[in-house]
């Protein structure tokens, strides 16, 4: 593995690659050029993106005394007329029953995620838009107005929808507004997202599967060189090492697009790699690494015996590591979903430490040094189970991890607008054969 070479790689695609645009496309093909150049069979696996394009977008206090706040659309949510809806104000904190009272003809603030049935109840009693807080109250001002772009969560809402920075709304709230001014002008558009697979043969054992994966796309305002340049790039890297020490079993090397708007390029991946999924013995993910002050981290949705067969290692190799069973919020996540055991490594920051989505997730806090670390034991990881005489991995999960499992299908389902799906009990899987949730 090559330090200089990884280094060079990631400062090439430390730019902006938001989900579907031309410079995600940019660095999906920056990431095939080298997988070709090293003489590895690479493919760009192409998949379809729902997003939404805000034309227009504003909040302004008429009375008692104008203002007027920087905000961004939800998409998903519905459109105003040209001229906007007016009513009067109301916080609704987290929007129980009892903050839903007297919110006719209003527009309401609320923290936390504003799910269908809050929805279908704003609606129901009167409520002409909704205000969701986002951000942190301590930011820097550089840095306070980068909000990221969401989706209304499930299927597309009756009423519109923005977001304003936490400090914004402490204000607007102590100003006790009386009238104010909505606009949101949005439309639901299709765009294209990639995949890139690169694929590994196996010798006698080329039949069994074992994928790396790692994230490539950021996040408005972000040139992303910890989330999650660092990520693709240790996969492509690893590629590079199982070319030149090639494996018993066969290995993907994934690097996937559309992570930050809900684990898409994953989730389509084991969508359309279905029926293939059952010679995937494990998957192993990568999601911010190489910061300089930070510890080691790997979040295990497996058996638990897998996640001690780790923690064995580890300690064999001097690695310092911390584990723990669960769901991340990474692609890993998608694969354990999908029946597929799996784990995420990252490197994370202490509290105070390097910040992500915005415009500081830039090279400046990273260490090629930690970066060569955490891969090198994620090589001799992959290595042991790329050539175990056999597989090594119980095709089960941990009895939490089973339940982390269920609860996701289910937010997904009503991410989708599948409410039926949601709703549906299904029984405990028997045994068979991604911060631990971060931030989707």
């Amino acid at each position: 593995m090559n330090k200089e070479r990884a280094w060079k790689l990631l400062n090439e695609i430390s730019f902006v690659r938001i989900s579907g645009s031309d410079d995600e496309k940019r660095a999906a093909e920056i990431f095939l050029k080298v997988c070709q150049d090293a003489g590895v069979p690479a493919v760009i696996e192409e998949f379809e993106i729902e997003g939404a394009e805000i034309s227009k977008v504003s909040l302004e206090v008429l009375e008692p005394e104008y203002r007027e706040y920087p905000v961004i659309g939800i998409g998903k949510t519905a459109s105003t007329p040209d001229e906007g809806i007016v009513g009067g104000f109301k916080y609704i904190e987290n929007g129980m029953d009892a903050n839903l009272t007297d919110i006719e003809g209003k527009i309401v603030m609320v923290q936390g995620r504003v799910m269908p049935d809050l929805v279908k109840k704003l609606k129901e009693k009167g409520a002409l838009g909704y205000i969701l807080l986002a951000g942190n109250i301590y930011e820097e001002e550089s840095i306070r107005h980068e909000l990221r772009p969401s989706n209304a969560f499930g299927p597309s809402q009756e009423i519109p929808g923005i977001k304003i920075h936490m400090c914004d709304a402490e204000e607007l709230i102590r100003s006790h507004p009386e009238k104010v001014r909505l606009v949101l002008k949005t439309e639901e558009v299709k765009g294209t997202s990639r995949n890139v697979v690169a694929t590994i043969e196996g010798t006698d054992l080329k039949n069994e599967v074992v994928a790396f994966s790692g994230h490539y796309d950021s996040v408005p305002y972000s040139p992303g060189a910890w989330d999650n340049g660092t990520g693709a790039v240790t996969v492509i890297e690893l590629m590079h090492y199982f070319n030149e020490h090639r494996p018993r079993r066969t290995m993907k090397f994934i690097c996937c697009g559309s992570e930050e708007i809900g684990l898409v390029g994953s989730r389509k991946y084991c969508e359309q790699h279905k029926d293939e999924l059952k010679d995937y013995i494990f998957e192993i993910n990568f999601d911010m690494t190489g910061v300089t002050l930070g510890y080691e981290h790997v979040c295990c949705s497996c058996s638990e015996e897998t996640m001690h067969v780790i923690e064995h290692l580890a300690k064999v190799e001097g690695f310092p590591l911390n584990a723990e069973l669960g769901m991340y919020a990474s692609d890993s996540s998608s694969f354990a979903s999908a029946g597929v055991p799996s784990c995420t490594f990252a490197r994370l920051a202490p509290r105070g430490g390097a910040e992500i989505h915005n415009h500081h997730d830039t090279m400046d806090r990273l260490d090629p040094d930690s970066f060569m670390t955490t891969l090198g034991f994620a090589a001799k990881f992959g290595e042991q189970i790329g050539n175990a005489a056999v597989n090594p991995v119980p095709r089960k999960f941990a009895e939490k991890v089973e339940k982390q499992i269920e609860e996701r299908k289910k937010m997904f389902a009503m991410r989708e607008g599948k409410p039926e799906e949601a709703k549906e009990e299904k029984p405990a899987r028997k045994p068979r054969k991604k911060k631990a949730e971060k931030s989707e």
